[in-house]
């Protein structure tokens, strides 16, 4: 628990969570939005296939008249074209319906990638870091809630973390309060902050004399 940066409240952590899972969730709605309608694009291409079978059909249909004189030869040349014709529309559909799989799937990885890791790059160590402050605070308050070093702590982020309007809102001379140890508003303050309960933070007991 270091005093170098000041961390983001819980309100403001929890607004950021809302935030993020909304950009992500949104960007991978839209993502399988665009790689379905691509995907649908295959029906084009086996539509293609389709018409390259019928095509092949057709030459064999014509391939059969080749037994008729004078024109046979002829009839036989056009029909290896169609055959031809048929079954490079029938590749041509093949790989087309392949290329637009490839591209649904490419489409939606980029569509659902590119615009939330670079923000959960960003925003994952924020949090971490948030998180584990929050954390460390707990487990000592878990240990010795009255500990008046970590009560001095908690005022001490006070000061670092609250605007100045307020930290003398709770106290018109907060640095000569932390001088004399009277830290327990500030420090409840920072708890709240951090999304921690104030009651759980009480002040040191001196020992009757």
């Amino acid at each position: 628990m270091g005093l170098a940066f000041p961390v983001p409240s819980a309100r403001l952590i929890h607004v950021l969570d809302v935030a993020v899972v909304v950009w992500v969730a949104a960007w991978i709605v839209l993502a399988l939005f665009v790689g379905r309608e691509v995907r649908d694009l295959r029906e084009l291409s086996d539509t293609v296939v389709v018409a390259g079978v019928a095509v092949e059909d057709t030459a064999d249909l014509v391939d059969s008249l080749g037994s008729l004189p004078f024109v046979g030869g002829q009839v036989g040349e056009v029909a290896d074209q169609v055959r031809t014709a048929g079954r490079s529309a029938q590749a041509s559909g093949r790989d087309s319906r392949d290329s637009t799989e490839n591209l649904s799937v490419l489409l939606a990885l980029s569509i659902a990638l590119i615009p939330t890791l670079p923000l959960l790059g960003l925003y994952a160590p924020l949090r971490i870091s948030w998180t584990r402050e929050a954390n460390a605070v707990r487990r000592a308050l878990a240990q010795n809630p009255s500990d008046p070093v970590l009560q001095r702590f908690l005022a001490n982020r006070a000061l670092l973390n609250l605007p100045f309007q307020e930290v003398t809102a709770i106290s018109p001379d907060p640095f000569r309060d932390l001088d004399e140890g009277r830290v327990e508003a500030l420090a409840n303050r920072e708890l709240r902050r951090l999304g921690l309960r104030p009651s759980t933070v009480s002040a040191p007991q001196t020992s009757p004399k």
